[in-house]
């Protein structure tokens, strides 16, 4: 691993956190990222469900067709019991518990949990926690086969929420056939189910009459309900069903699409999603599935994902569940949710109270990672969703496989993650690896730079390409410009790649005529340039990279203030570089990944221009400048955190639509997009202004680089013009949490999802949220596959009539740009910095609350 270049902020941090520690206590491991890893487990059965709060899981481990006997086998998950190793990997060897079993009758091989009451999953008797939940499977045996039905059970767990908790008692009740609302069977296999009990997923077929292979649903009014379920209809047909209750799942906002930007069938007749094995998550936002028929002959290969977090498009999994392309056949996965979350508060908790600072998962620490246990695959795998939604994406190829609309494998491309479908294609000897192995480094080490899942392959003679469309000129960085740019990729050279050759053989990595070329030079370094105003503009070469290893480079450009960087490994090589401001665009035509755009197949090109020899992984392009930090978390393998506080940002970065593009003008304020900008700013530059005026030298350092989240204040306006907005930054003494909206319409329930994040019953349900946590004020600050809210303590908390607050309050537009700024008008008039509204009482009072800001800095919209 190459040293890290001192700053002087990193350095300041270093010396505070050394002074910040007692000497009887210890720094706690670092996490690494483990989306690249497999573990193993000793849980093993055939189809398995676990409950909402993840400790009881209940699998399927024995079939007697002679008796038509299935054997349920229920085990207590036990967080309190897990370990980490040196380098941070969980162990599950004691995990476990050895549990109890039931036999029952006529059943298929896969289950789901349903409680009629996800806020409290169990009662605590004498000692002992009582989950009582229905179970869901479908008939196999002794009739038409494939009919759902359910069953109450009853689940006794001795010494609950400890490391010794074991089923203490198992038993089953009746049996009764789900039915629908016009009294017919639901036929399929493989139920699962969200936390709410009204949305049944599984694997059936559109005339619901037994057959599989499609991914279907039903809905239901009442949780767990024997009748009234809707008559089913496949997955793809959810933004269609104009049943309200239907709509609030994230998964039928918006149609889904397959890997190519193809939509799945709207109707009956149309192309819909094949799979098996089918999960989802919690809130109903996104379906974990297998996608690909395994070499047994059924769909039981390539773990995908669709849903919101996937821009509803299939999503094949690249990385460690996926291992290689037919190694083993992918059955039953589940997750725990959020519930085992380092970060997440303890009043969160089952059992409330109960932290989870010590004892975690996932171990990935980036904001939204799935973990997910295997059944039949006795494994954990960690997904990271939020590495796929990106606002200013132009394009991510993971240099997998692609998944085509029918469910088969593509091996000649691989889908573009960005969601602009510019799909890459392998031409000449380039290829995709069958497996993971080409990514890992030689010691299997979390903590050595990494590709992630397969990659591109390059004996020599190939490359990837990439035909880029802009028919209107309007996406940023290709035909439309970009005030700012990021390129990403990790490349291995092959350890040989210029072994015996003589002249200049370099190579290129990424080449777009009038755009940008990547080149691999003969003594091992890189050299990026850019055309900017006409001109092409060389970095220079970089430091020399290991061959036969993977490393981590990237580049950034500010085209407000012209600054460059350039980081190896997620850390800044602190190069000078030259500095050019303007605009930048690649141009519509061929982007080629391993070779010019003139194949030259020399294993020695001695004149240059050669196709590179190796493998390339993760090549992402972004139209802004990313933050070092950013660079970092998205650099797999490496440890960057601590050198990765950027100091200093480039100023573009603090333009507000260079945080989130629609947050481009005054109009904006009152919405998501401003409050995300808003908090972006303030976070990066709450860094440098916290080290600088904490008064609690531990907290700060531990909030920046330890294994809680960084900084994350808010942001509200101040005061604003049509082109700039002074924003002014939360108290640095705060809390910030990610909930889900289940846990905030407890609250209140009008805050039922990420379509009224902004709206004043979010801000009622949020503002009851921290003060359960005993803080006064709460925002909303960011939704990512949840909600993040901060909570801080105000000054002056007031009921206002809302005429005086002027015009925009008085007309009910709270939330409006001009609301919220009629509010911290209000607020300056009685010496605070900013103000928020919090609630509504008796319709014509608004609850202020005003706070003295860790800072005001004002931001132009548009650099």
């Amino acid at each position: 691993m190459p040293p890290r270049p001192c700053r002087p902020l990193a350095l300041l941090a270093a010396s505070l956190l050394a002074l910040a520690f007692a000497p009887h206590e210890s720094v706690a491991a670092e996490r690494p990222s483990l989306v690249n890893t497999r573990i193993r487990t000793p849980f093993n059965a055939n189809g398995h469900s676990s409950t909402i709060d993840g400790r009881v899981f209940i699998g399927n481990i024995r079939e007697d067709h002679a008796t038509t006997t299935t054997t349920w086998h229920a085990r207590v998950f036990r967080p309190e019991a897990v370990t980490y190793d040196a380098q941070g990997r969980p162990s599950f060897s004691g995990v476990f518990s050895s549990g109890r079993t039931v036999d029952v009758r006529n059943g298929e091989n896969a289950l789901a949990f349903c409680f009629t009451n996800p806020a409290q999953p169990y009662t605590l008797s004498g000692g002992t926690a009582v989950y009582q939940p229905y179970l869901f499977d479908s008939q196999m045996y002794g009739g038409p086969p494939n009919r759902f039905r359910r069953r109450p059970v009853d689940l006794r767990v001795s010494l609950p929420f400890t490391a010794q908790a074991d089923i203490s008692s198992f038993t089953t009740g009746n049996l009764e056939f789900l039915t629908t609302v016009t009294g017919g069977e639901l036929r399929g296999i493989e139920p699962t189910m969200t936390s709410d009990g009204r949305l049944l997923i599984y694997q059936g077929g559109p005339s619901n009459n037994g057959v599989i292979d499609h991914l279907m649903y039903s809905y239901n009014p009442t949780p767990c309900a024997a009748s009234g379920w809707s008559n089913p209809r496949p997955l793809s047909m959810m933004v269609n069903d104009p049943n309200p209750g239907v709509k609030r799942y994230p998964l039928a906002w918006q149609p889904l699409k397959s890997a190519l930007g193809e939509p799945f069938g709207t109707t009956t007749t149309g192309a819909l999603i094949r799979g098996a094995y089918v999960w989802v998550d919690h809130e109903g936002r996104n379906v974990l599935y297998t996608a690909v028929v395994y070499t047994d002959g059924a769909r039981r290969e390539a773990v995908s994902l669709v849903g919101a977090d996937t821009n509803w498009t299939a999503y094949h999994v690249d990385g460690s569940i996926n291992t290689d392309r037919s190694d083993i056949a992918h059955l039953f996965y589940s997750g725990p949710m959020w519930n085992f979350e380092q970060e997440r508060s303890p009043a969160q908790n089952f059992p409330p109270g109960a932290s989870n600072e010590a004892k975690y998962l996932p171990v990935t620490k980036t904001h939204d990672v799935l973990a997910l246990f295997g059944s039949n695959t006795s494994d954990y795998n960690e997904i990271d969703v939020g590495d796929l939604t990106h606002p200013f994406h132009v394009l991510f190829l993971p240099m997998n496989e692609l998944v085509t609309r029918a469910g088969a494998y593509d091996l000649t491309r691989t889908p573009d993650l960005a969601g602009r479908f510019y799909t890459g294609t392998l031409t000449g000897t380039a290829q995709i690896s069958p497996g993971n192995a080409v990514t890992q480094p030689a010691s299997g080490s979390p903590w050595e730079p990494q590709g992630k899942g397969k990659a591109l392959v390059l004996p020599g003679g190939g490359a990837l390409t990439v035909n880029l469309t802009d028919a209107n000129s309007t996406v940023p960085g290709v035909g439309a410009f970009a005030r700012g740019f990021t390129v990403q990729l990790a490349i291995k050279p092959d350890a040989n790649i210029n072994t015996g050759c003589t002249g200049n053989p370099y190579r290129y990595l990424l080449a777009k005529s009038g755009g940008l070329d990547l080149i691999y030079e003969a003594d091992n370094t890189v050299q990026m340039s850019f055309v900017l105003n006409g001109q092409r503009v060389r970095m220079g070469r970089s430091p020399a990279l290991p061959v036969g290893a993977w490393s981590h480079v990237a580049y950034t450009w500010d085209g407000v203030t012209g600054q460059f960087n350039e980081y190896l490994n997620g850390v800044s090589t602190g190069r000078a570089l030259p500095v050019v401001t303007g605009s930048f665009r690649l141009g519509t035509g061929a982007l080629s990944i391993g070779a010019g755009n003139v194949m030259n197949t020399q294993a020695c090109p001695a004149t240059g221009e050669g196709s590179f020899r190796g493998a390339i992984d993760e090549v992402r392009f972004f139209s802004h400048a990313r933050s070092n930090r950013s660079v970092c978390m998205t650099t797999h393998g490496a440890d960057c955190k601590d050198a990765a506080i950027q100091g200093t940002p480039s100023a573009g970065q603090f333009g507000m639509s260079q945080q989130q593009p629609t947050c481009n003008g005054y109009a904006a304020l009152g919405t998501q997009a401003c409050a995300s900008s808003m908090h972006r700013v303030c976070a990066q530059r709450g860094a440098h202004d916290a080290l600088a005026t904490s008064t609690n030298v531990y907290e700060t350092i531990q909030q920046l680089i330890g294994n809680r989240p960084p900084i994350s204040l808010m942001g509200v306006p101040a005061a604003a013009t049509a082109t700039d907005v002074s924003v002014a930054c939360a108290p640095i003494q705060h809390q910030s949490l990610a909930v889900t909206f289940e846990e905030l319409a407890r609250k209140h329930a009008g805050c039922a999802d990420d379509r009224v994040a902004q709206s004043l019953d979010c801000g009622a349900a949020v503002h009851r949220w921290c003060n359960s946590l005993g803080w006064t004020t709460g925002l909303l600050f960011e939704v990512t596959t949840r909600p993040w809210v901060g909570c801080f303590n105000s000054g002056l908390i007031q009921d206002v009539p809302k005429d005086q607050l002027g015009p925009a309050s008085n007309a009910g537009s709270f939330t409006s740009a001009d609301g919220r700024l009629e509010v911290s008008r209000w607020c300056q008039a009685r010496g605070y910095g900013a103000g928020v509204i919090q609630e509504l009482g008796a319709g014509t009072f608004a609850n202020v609350h005003c706070f003295q800001p860790a800072m005001t800095v004002p931001w132009k919209f548009t650099p």
